[in-house]
């Protein structure tokens, strides 16, 4: 794509991000949003770019605010809506259906945080458009959550941190970052504005999918934080773990697959109408017409019927729990639903990216139709939180009574088993 088409879509976008009466219009811009990030995601030129006019359509759209309350300009919107439209948006570019995701996240945990001046002026810029990001995993130790970076109090109330992070999903095009290092007091969490001195954002997210998720490094040198930028390891703490609180996590990176799949399958269909040839053996006169294309087509078909179903259902019940005031009768059977829809949606992507070639043909793989960068993007984004752990929570649940939970298995004790006396 040139960069005068690339122009002429942004030229198209309203100039300030608007303002959503209901969670119909919001989900009604995504799918505007998705269309132009789709003519720009199809030009295999744009997979090494930073995508900053992806990220422009975002921040214009309004999209990215529907999470705030409506005292502060959004909707409050359902976890239905809000997995939607990250959904809708990875369909178009998995990458840039990450920012989408990972701001979700930071933006709830903002929510939680005390209203103070810096909450205001993060919200502030939430309602223009701007984004939250994280930077929390490290390299180099046993796991990406063996945290490295330093922080130290001095004598005058502030914070000074060192350090590096890596997997700092859309850190390099948001406004505003969260992270955390470890202190004489313990593991202290931060929020750093973008351009504060001391803090550097590296591109250099070089995987060969999601690219566009810019999930690469963040550094800290001689980084300089007020007192209410940092949030000390008990302030705020629950009385018990909250066993969901990273559920949410799980259903928006659920919705990243389903939307990549939901991609493949319609660029799939696409190609089939309009360049595939008819095979030597095939008495037909068009490729669509072909029976076995037809019923490998209804496998793909079926396929994410299952995986979307079960991705609204896991949602849902995640509206319902919220209501219910989190519940703990529920706990269980909404992390083993967000789980099931992790899995489902992980199966259908990567066999719809990455089968579809056996119908399309070898003309399909030429780097004009920029067709394999939805099988990278899952493949990428499919290895950072392996689904054989969301099976194994689920059969170990099954199997055995131990509670289902996301990562946080040395805090929950399996129970003990019955005597067979």
């Amino acid at each position: 794509m040139s960069t005068q088409t690339q122009t002429a879509v942004i030229d198209r976008l309203p100039p300030l991000a608007p303002r959503f009466t209901n969670e119909a219009e919001a989900i009604a811009a995504a799918h505007e949003a998705a269309a132009l990030i789709a003519i720009i995601s199809a030009d295999p030129a744009e997979r090494n770019r930073v995508p900053h006019e992806q990220s422009a359509i975002l921040e214009r759209s309004g999209i990215t605010t529907v999470g705030l309350p409506p005292e502060h300009g959004g909707l409050g919107a359902s976890v239905a809506t809000i997995v939607e439209i990250t959904r809708i948006i990875s369909a178009a570019n998995g990458g840039v259906g990450q920012l989408v995701q990972i701001h979700f996240m930071m933006l709830r945990g903002l929510l939680r945080r005390p209203a103070d001046a810096l909450r205001q002026r993060i919200i502030a810029d939430v309602r223009a458009g701007k984004r939250l990001a994280h930077a929390a995993a490290e390299v180099g130790g046993k796991h990406k959550f063996d945290t490295r970076a330093r922080a130290e109090r001095r004598t005058d109330g502030k914070w000074v941190v060192n350090g590096a992070k890596f997997y700092a999903t859309g850190s390099y095009l948001a406004e505003w970052i969260f992270s955390g290092a470890k202190g004489d007091e313990g593991q202290i969490g931060f929020i750093v504005h973008r351009d504060t001195p001391g803090l550097f954002l590296d591109n250099d997210w070089n995987a060969f999918g999601q690219r566009h998720s810019m999930s690469g490094g963040v550094r800290f040198v001689d980084l300089v934080l007020d007192e209410d930028q940092v949030t000390l390891p008990t302030a705020g703490a629950p009385a018990k773990p909250e066993r969901t609180g990273l559920t949410w996590a799980q259903i928006l990176h659920a919705a990243i697959d389903a939307g990549i799949a939901r991609g493949a399958f319609e660029a799939a269909i696409a190609y089939l109408n309009s360049h595939a040839n008819v095979w030597i053996d095939a008495d037909v006169e068009r490729a669509v017409q072909e029976p076995l294309i037809i019923k490998r087509i209804g496998d793909y078909a079926v396929a994410l019927r299952v995986a979307e179903s079960l991705l609204r259902d896991a949602a849902n019940l995640y509206d319902d729990y919220l209501a219910a005031g989190r519940p703990e009768t529920l706990d269980d059977e909404l992390i083993l639903s967000v789980a099931a829809a992790r899995v489902k949606t992980d199966e259908a992507a990567l066999l719809i990216s990455s089968d579809m070639f056996s119908l399309l043909g070898a003309s399909s793989s030429y780097r004009r139709f920029n067709l394999d960068r939805f099988w990278a993007d899952v493949r990428v984004h499919t290895t950072h939180d392996p689904i054989r752990w969301r099976l194994h929570h689920v059969g170990d649940y099954y199997l055995n009574g131990t509670p289902p939970h996301e990562y946080s298995a040395v805090a929950i004790r399996r129970p003990a088993l019955p005597s067979s006396d």
